[in-house]
């Protein structure tokens, strides 16, 4: 059996609705790369910012900073430490003005900050007072 195309609402393709979201990220940061990351393409600046994929329902954009964001039209959903998430399901919501104040200041907050270093330093030194750990024998 073929697959079907999937759709949102009124039947508009979400594979269009995911364009839509591509490319309202590359107009708003070109500078973005693509990285895969466990498996998915992630858009990366000087870390992890944007992440959007398509499910059988809807588009999902991850936003990977998304606690930090300011949500005043409430589009993100989750409750996880850091990540948050908005589900679209028409190229309307995906070019909406509340969708690209969201991308456009998780890029923002992206440029304002610096690398993180994710190289695997050797362990420090424990604290001023306090005991090393006794390698066991």
């Amino acid at each position: 059996m073929p697959d079907r195309p999937r759709t949102g609402k009124a039947g508009e393709s979400l594979d269009r609705v995911e364009a839509a979201v591509h490319e309202v990220i590359r107009a708003l940061a070109p500078e973005l790369r693509v990285e895969r990351r466990w498996g998915h393409p992630w858009y990366v600046g000087n870390d992890l910012v944007v992440l959007p994929g398509t499910f059988s329902k809807h588009v999902g954009v991850e936003f990977w900073r998304g606690t930090s964001l300011r949500d005043p039209t409430h589009l993100l959903q989750g409750t996880g430490k850091n990540l948050r998430h908005a589900r679209l399901r028409s190229t309307r919501e995906a070019t909406s003005p509340a969708m690209i104040a969201l991308l456009r200041e998780a890029v923002e907050l992206d440029r304002r900050t610096p690398p993180r270093d994710r190289s695997n330093p050797a362990p420090s030194a424990p604290p001023p007072g306090r005991p090393a750990r006794a390698k066991p024998p």
